[in-house]
């Protein structure tokens, strides 16, 4: 599977060379859709994520058990990084969105 900033590459160069069509506007506009799908899982999970962290740091407060101490370190690991991909992920869809409205792509403008 190739890397996203490779994938972003091809995208601009072919918008850049003007060697696009409507197929093309279509399958660029179906991957924001793929990525605001995944953005949306994603926001999902890192509330899950968080939800379980807060969860087992009240429990371990209050029942004083190790289990929970440990269980919670390695829900706050896992919170950080997860809110990272979160984040380069909020930054490629955000960069999809620039790379379709630095394009006038040609009969979907209002006005063109």
């Amino acid at each position: 599977m190739r890397g996203m900033t490779e994938f972003i590459k091809e995208h601009e160069n072919r918008l850049a060379g003007a060697s696009f069509d409507e197929n093309f506007l279509g399958f660029h506009l179906r991957q924001i859709l793929f990525l605001q799908h995944e953005r949306l899982i994603h926001l999902l999970v890192l509330f899950f994520v968080v939800f379980s962290f807060l969860l087992f740091l009240v429990l371990f407060l209050f029942l004083n058990n190790l289990l929970f101490l440990v269980v919670f370190l390695l829900c706050s690991i896992l919170s950080v990084f997860y809110i990272f991909h979160y984040f380069k992920l909020e930054n490629t869809v955000i960069e999809w969105y620039f790379i379709y409205n630095d394009n006038k792509f040609p009969g979907t403008v209002p006005g063109e």
